[in-house]
């Protein structure tokens, strides 16, 4: 029984990685053109390392939540009490990545980025950090728990 149960953990954490990393690196590639201009070779380094970054994000965001519910399985029942645990911590650390990103000037954005009122970040990417990290953990829970 326990042999099953880090099964089913190592293959979860599986493809919650691969699942997050297409996501990231889509929504990274998307949204490309409300940043400052990079050239193409520090584009191609900058996404791979942004997404890897994005998909580290989503494995603390899960951290997170198995902590405030103290159950490092939580994914098994998600409902909508733990969709809205999710979202508050996914807020936060999308809130507060986003911001030390922005103030260590990891990146700027254009004129075109639309901005969160009051907090001065990327909508865009905020959304990503939150938006993401939810379907990655919808999908992987569906592929491995079904």
């Amino acid at each position: 029984m326990e042999e099953s149960k880090t099964i089913k953990a190592k293959s979860l954490l599986t493809w919650m990685a691969l699942i997050a990393f297409v996501l990231n690196f889509i929504w990274e590639n998307l949204h490309a053109g409300l940043y400052n201009e990079y050239n193409l070779f520090m584009k191609s380094i900058y996404f791979l390392g942004c997404t890897i970054g994005d998909v580290v994000l989503t494995f603390i965001i899960y951290g997170l939540v198995a902590v405030v519910l103290k159950d490092k399985y939580w994914i098994r029942n998600f409902n909508f009490k733990i969709l809205l645990i999710v979202l508050i911590m996914a807020s936060l650390v999308s809130l507060t990545a986003e911001w030390v990103a922005v103030e260590l000037d990891f990146w700027s954005y254009n004129e075109q980025m639309p901005v969160v009122p009051f907090l001065d970040i990327g909508l865009s990417p905020f959304l990503a950090i939150i938006v993401n990290p939810i379907l990655s953990f919808i999908c992987a829970r569906k592929i491995v728990f079904s």
